[in-house]
């Protein structure tokens, strides 16, 4: 967890889900445990990028949409700054958020949003490791449809991995289906589906033992 939250009692705070107010704290303990975890041969997962630590008690993107007004300045000096440390890390996977924010895309969720997942995280900071959406079922998505549809936006959108967190293997196969169909078809850029593939496959290999 990497987000960095501002104030004692906020949506992070809540929880105990972040290590610091302070971006350098959160960046120094992060990748600690990320290397350590990765010694071990389990694969890491930064989250949420590009960060959750401004949100407030009651800004919970499993429960319903969530924007962050943050200025683009913060988000990279403050939010996004960990991410910086946990790509030096060597990072497996990286978790991008379901909350909107406006200096960067005003028109979608980051995990929905090419600006955001290849913009910022991709050419701005370097990440060439496995990006996850957070759950696929999440409120803060009420207004992008079914699984189906909201698979394939992500898709589109630069992720690697599809999380269907529901606990029904219905759902997972809704997305499987849709993203099928869409490459088959056309609809998804080729080129990048297959590299997203070629990246979850070298995933794969890394924790063979």
């Amino acid at each position: 967890m990497l987000d960095v939250y501002r104030v004692p009692g906020n949506f992070d705070d809540q929880y105990g889900r972040s290590y610091s107010t302070s971006a350098h704290q959160v960046s120094r303990l992060g990748a600690s445990f990320i290397a350590a975890q990765q010694a071990t041969g389990v694969a890491a997962t930064a989250k949420h990028f590009p960060g959750l630590g401004a949100a407030d008690a009651f800004q919970n993107t499993d429960e319903q949409p969530v924007t962050l007004d943050v200025p683009r300045s913060v988000l990279r000096g403050t939010d996004e700054y960990p991410y910086k440390a946990a790509i030096q890390a060597g990072v497996k996977l990286v978790m991008v958020s379901w909350a909107v924010y406006p200096a960067l895309d005003p028109r979608a969720p980051a995990g929905l949003s090419a600006k955001v997942v290849g913009g910022e995280l991709r050419q701005r900071l370097g990440f060439t490791g496995v990006t996850i959406t957070d759950a696929l079922e999440a409120g803060a998505l009420q207004a992008y449809g079914t699984t189906r549809h909201r698979a394939t936006l992500a898709a589109g959108a630069g992720m690697d991995l599809i999380l269907c967190a529901a606990q029904q293997a219905a759902q997972g196969n809704q997305a499987r289906v849709a993203l099928s169909e869409d490459y088959q078809q056309g609809k998804l850029n080729q080129a990048a589906f297959r590299a997203a593939v070629q990246r979850v496959l070298a995933l794969r290999s890394s924790l063979r033992r």
